[in-house]
This record gives structure tokens, sequence and C-alpha cells, in this order.
């Protein structure tokens, strides 16, 4: 320790040992994550994890005045209350009892005291949540039951739909990945711990590390490779450096490395490793880094604004490829970007069969997302599709790998029949069944168009939807189905939050009707399960003759 202040490495395996108690101070903030933050750390783990590459979670500040006194969190509570959630999802899920109480240990144990045994926890928050997380995350088996708590909480609500987020997207893989998943976690995920010894020292750092210092990025770093490999001049270097700039600016930093991830999966088949190493050693190899810089980047930051979307002058000409670029983006997974890409930059200068491509891209990109759960097995169909466009394959063959075949035709026909999992999956199968309705527009992500459950995931039980819905399993049958569907705009969404149906409908239609999902409810004078049941299969079939599944 130096001037008070000690920093270390340490896995979250250490960060939440046996010796662990961590502690939020009474004044500190409640939790205020949400699904988005929640669910961009899930999907970063798990990224990492089937790379095998550590992840980084960033530096955490506590105060510890002794070694083995309880330590109080400056810096890291979402972070560290997230990684709670996590964990504890992991555990109750886990179907081999040696996995669940090795992930219980990361969250607490029993302890011996005069009273008796007494939990020892890793983690407390606040002295008004403490008690919400022990109750809802937690204890063993938790997790399993949060759906049947309500809260009026901002702090509680968020965690609940973490919980209920986590425990949609995990239960769809694989035991074993599950398992892999957990251990990268412990083993393979690490913390910079900073401990001071008094609260003055803490704040200090902790202002330190939230306003001073920018990680560089990787496309800083491969910069300065990219263009000692093509042996500019100087005059060349500082023209190029102009133009990179610009990429920066029209992309943003983060956006700048997310396409030099995507132009790198293009081309490295095996994608092992970091992102600099692995792009070195696959697109290097294949374009000089002078080509690279002069011909393909430009190529590729004009395609990956048409992607992104985030530039509305940058959107592509063709309105229907425009618009199966918008349904993908709302996506959850991303690994449709690749091909996208590959096919933008490859036909920039013959776009005639764009719009059929991106038809079929779409589908194949909802299919992904609804019917196949194993990353690696979506990677895979991915890589084929890239692998057919580079060998000159014709793309719109019964056989091409950008086509469904029946069997997978039937599948995703049958699964927009069930359950929704995800929010972010529930808005966008609403955005692009808004737009397969007779009077239906297409809708960007970035519309102001939120999802509203007509029939609310958890009704209180002397509301008066349980004249109608006092079936649990009935309910959680239909709920998250296309039939429980509207699109909202966010005021009238926070508006009809919870209310009954009629109040629902006022709101609904008090503007005319909106959205094409939303006017699709009209005659419905009463939100039955029969009406769900009977509005879903419609809908199903109408979604499902736009993609061409019947």
């Amino acid at each position: 320790m130096f001037l008070g202040v000690n920093a270390e490495s340490v896995s979250v395996k250490d960060v939440f040992s046996s010796s662990a108690d961590m502690r939020m101070p009474p004044y500190q903030r409640g939790y205020s994550w949400t699904q988005s933050e929640a669910g961009d750390l899930l999907s970063d783990l798990r990224d990492a994890c089937t790379s095998e590459t550590p992840y980084f979670l960033g530096a955490i500040v506590v105060i510890q005045e002794k070694t083995r006194a309880p330590s109080e969190v400056v810096d890291g509570q979402q972070r560290l209350t997230t990684l709670t959630i996590l964990l504890a999802v992991l555990r109750d899920l886990a179907e081999a009892k040696d996995d669940a109480t090795t992930l219980h240990t990361l969250i607490g144990q029993n302890g011996r005291s005069i009273l008796g045994d007494r939990p020892k926890w890793r983690l407390t928050l606040n002295h008004v949540d403490t008690p919400f997380f022990r109750e809802v995350v937690q204890k063993r088996g938790a997790t399993q039951n949060a759906h049947a708590y309500t809260t009026d909480s901002e702090s509680r609500a968020n965690m609940l739909a973490i919980v209920d987020a986590f425990r949609e997207e995990l239960a769809q893989i694989s035991p074993e990945t599950r398992t892999n998943l957990a251990n990268f976690i412990m083993n393979s995920c690490a913390f910079v711990r900073v401990r001071v010894q008094d609260r003055d020292a803490g704040y200090r750092v902790f202002r330190v590390l939230n306003t001073r210092g920018k990680q560089l990025s990787a496309h800083d770093i491969l910069k300065s490779d990219l263009f000692e490999r093509a042996g500019f001049s100087n005059k060349e270097a500082m023209a190029f450096s102009v133009t990179w700039s610009e990429f920066n600016q029209r992309l943003s930093s983060k956006g700048f490395d997310d396409l030099l991830q995507q132009i790198r999966t293009i081309y490295d088949k095996s994608m092992r490793g970091a992102l600099i190493q692995g792009f070195r050693q696959s697109v290097l190899r294949q374009i000089p880094a002078r080509r690279f810089i002069s011909d393909a980047l430009p190529k590729f930051v004009q395609a990956y604004e048409q992607i992104s979307g985030d530039d509305p002058n940058a959107r592509h000409p063709d309105t229907r490829v425009a618009a199966r670029l918008g349904c993908m983006r709302a996506l959850e997974h991303g690994g449709w970007r690749a091909p996208a890409l590959k096919y933008l930059v490859d036909h920039a200068e013959t776009p005639d069969g764009a719009a059929r491509f991106f038809d079929d891209l779409e589908r194949i990109a909802f299919h992904m997302q609804l019917v196949v759960v194993d990353r690696e097995a979506r990677a895979r169909r991915y890589r084929r599709i890239m692998t057919a466009m580079a060998d000159g394959e014709d793309m719109f063959a019964l056989d091409s790998p950008l086509n469904l075949q029946k069997d997978e035709k039937k599948r995703l026909s049958d699964r927009l029949r069930s359950r929704i999992n995800s929010p972010r999956q529930r808005r966008a199968i609403a955005l692009r069944l808004n737009a397969a309705l007779p009077d239906g527009e297409v809708l960007s992500p970035e519309a102001d168009a939120t999802l509203e459950h007509i029939l609310p995931r958890h009704p209180k039980n002397t509301s008066d939807w349980m004249r109608h819905w006092s079936d649990d399993a009935l309910r959680r049958e239909l709920v998250d189905t296309l039939g429980n569907f509207a699109l909202l705009t966010l005021q009238d969404n926070q508006a009809a939050d919870r209310v009954g149906y009629d109040a629902k409908r006022e709101i609904f239609f008090r503007n005319g009707g909106t959205y094409a999902l939303t006017r699709e409810i009209k005659p419905i004078d009463d939100w039955t399960p029969d009406h769900v049941a009977a509005r879903r299969d419609r809908l199903a079939d109408a979604l499902a003759q736009d993609w061409k599944l019947i």
C-alpha cells in the first residue's frame, strides 16, 4: 500500500471470496442499471467467453480500514449488484448441485454466531433495498420466484426486470454452455480493486478514475500499426491521418472499434483471441495495409453507416434495404452485421438484387434470434453465408445458406405462436409485425414506439384483470405472445402502465391509434384468453406470409 492506496488485479472469484463483506454506504443511491446496461454486460461476457478472451470489468473502489473488516463500496455498486444477479440466476438454473453450490458461495454462505446459523452475504446494498435483494436474488432458488413480486420502487423494479431478462436469455442455452459461462465469469473476468483506508482518499480516487484519462481505443492502436505497415511518406501519413479522424467522427470511437471487429469477422474464420491480434493475423494477411486504408476502409465506413442507421442522411438509398436493416438493428444479436457489411461493400457498384438479399438475410436473422439459441451455431450459419458470397455462389438458390429450408420455416412459424422471451426480442418482433400488417408502416428501432403488454406481465391479485386471468399458468402462457402486444409512444406507455383494459383502450386511441399493431385491437371489446390466443395466431400468420414461411 502506497500513500494509503492499494490497487490489485483480482478475479470475480476473488472479489466475491469467502472473506468478502462489501457494503454500500447508507447514503448511496439505489440500484439504477436497466435491462439495457445489464444486457450489454451479459452480451459482452458471452462474447468474451465464446472467443476465450479474458474480460476486464473496470475498477472498483472500496474503503477498508482493517484487513478483515467490512469494506465500503465507493465505486462499483452497479457492476457488483448486476454480477450478483447474474451469478444468482446461473446458480438457480444449474442442473448440477455442485455447480449451484459453487456459485452460491460467491453470493453467501451460512455463518456461525451466538444466535445460531446466519447467512453471511458477500454484498449488502443500502438499508432500503437490502431485504428485497436478499429475498429475490441472494437466497438459493430466489430468482425462480422473482416473477411473483411487484414493487413501486425504481431500484427494485430494475432488479426484477434484470432477473427476468437474465433468466429468459440463459434458460435458452444448454446447461454445458451455462457452466462454461459461469466458470469464465469466476476465473477469467477481472477487476482492478482499489482499496483505501479512509473516505477522503476513497473519493479522491473515485474522482480521478471517473474524470481523468481516456482508454486507448482499438482503432488508435491499429492506426499506428497500419500506418507503419503501409510505409507512408510524411505527406501521405498526414493526409490519411485526417481521413482516419473523419471516420472516427462519423462513426464515434465505439462504432469505429465495432466496425474493425466486423471486418475481422468477415476475414477470420477462427475468431480466437483479442481484436487487435486477430485483425493483424487475418485481415492484414489478405489485404495489404496500404490498400486497406486507401481503398477498403472508406467502403466499409460507408456500409457501416448504412447498417448502423445513426445518420439518417447516410442510410441506404433503397428504402426496402434500409427498412430491412432497421428491422435487424432491433434484434438482440448482431451476427447478421458482418454478412450485411460484406454484401454492401462487394456490391456497392451493382445494387441490383440488394432488396432480395436483405429480405432473405432479415428472415435468417429473425430465425437465428427466435429459433437458434446457440451462439456458435448462429456464427457458423453466418460464416457459411459469407463463404458462399466469397465463392461467388448463387445466393438465391434453394440450397443456399441464405435460404431457410422447409424444416427451418416450420420451426420459425411455430415459434411465432409461442412466448417471446426477452424485452428486446419482443420489441423487435412487434416492430417487424407492424410493417407486415395491411395498413402497417415500417418503423426503425429509433422510432418512439415502445412495446406495451396489454395484459400486464404482473397484474395485482386485486385488479380487474383477474376477472378473466386468474389462471396463473394460462396467463404466463399468453402474456408474452404476439397476441398480447401493442406499440405505444413512450408517453402513452407510461400512462397505460397497469391500468385496466377499458382505460388502456382510451389511451391507445385518444390520438387515433398511432401504430397499426395497436389499431388492430380496436374491435376487441374485452381482453380474454380466447381473444389473445386468436389474435396471436392471426398475427403469426400475417408475419409468416410476409416471410414466405407458408
